[in-house]
């Protein structure tokens, strides 16, 4: 089941008033100032937001749909005070895998945040779109660490090409599983060659900023399913999300091999 995630970030006072912030502009979905199209996944898996924390914060996912019942509220939160938000740790993920906010594909979703910092800040919000709610997996997986080296452009989603810490034998693998690090790393997403069984999607994960950091058990181990599959020869890159030119990145996958040897 192929599932995205979409950001939102922007430096901003919201001046103690819900204010929509910028859509991250992204190659796979219609991205318009603070416009994100709903695509054809058009159920809500996952909701977090960053907020800076001087006074009550809070965040809101708002579309002409969810004004039928009401705007759907992200909370918990994650922030920092006169700083730019980072991922909480451990984090602050709204689960919605088995129980998704049904939107309409072509309406256009905001982020909206509504905080009064001194002066203005980054603040987030992260939108995981899927076409069904998501059924955990379970199989004989490893995990494999991967790096990257490559500066991230604050609150753009940056390329990274990643290297194995080993070379994987020949044979086909599915992805079911994300750890993302760096200093400033708010998400991080996968970019498979081709498209495959996952589509043009880019499925994805709230980031972590140390090695101790601890990551929502959604991400691992098959909490969401598979992300994607990708044979030996073709290793996917990462997209990255930070809130500062950080150049060095760790990943951690954990994977399932589908086929040994040669397709």
């Amino acid at each position: 089941m192929p599932f995205h995630l979409a950001a939102f970030s922007q430096s901003v006072d919201p001046a103690g008033l819900f204010t929509a912030i910028a859509g991250v502009i992204d190659p796979v979905l219609t991205v318009v100032g603070n416009n994100v199209q709903v695509p054809t996944l058009n159920r809500v898996i996952g909701l977090a937001a960053g907020v800076e924390t001087t006074v009550a914060q809070q965040a809101r996912l708002t579309a002409p749909s969810r004004r039928i019942l009401a705007l759907q509220r992200i909370a918990p939160l994650q922030g920092n005070a006169a700083a730019a938000s980072l991922p909480g740790d451990p984090h602050k993920f709204i689960d919605l895998l088995d129980s998704p906010l049904q939107m309409v594909t072509g309406e256009q979703a905001n982020v909206e945040v509504n905080s009064n910092p001194a002066a203005v800040q980054i603040q987030w919000g992260l939108v995981w779109f899927a076409d069904a709610a998501v059924a955990p997996i379970a199989g004989p997986f490893f995990t494999i660490r991967a790096d990257g080296a490559t500066a991230l452009v604050a609150q753009q989603w940056t390329n990274v090409p990643i290297v194995m810490a080993e070379n994987l034998p020949r044979g086909r693998y599915q992805v079911i599983g994300m750890r993302a690090q760096s200093t400033s790393l708010v998400a991080a997403r996968l970019v498979f060659v081709g498209t495959g069984s996952q589509g043009p999607w880019r499925p994805g994960v709230l980031g972590t900023n140390t090695d101790r950091h601890l990551e929502h058990p959604a991400f691992r181990y098959g909490g969401m399913g598979v992300f994607g599959e990708f044979e030996d020869t073709d290793t996917p890159s990462i997209d990255c999300l930070a809130t500062a030119a950080d150049a060095a990145e760790v990943f951690y996958l954990d994977l399932l091999q589908t086929r040994a040897g040669p397709g």
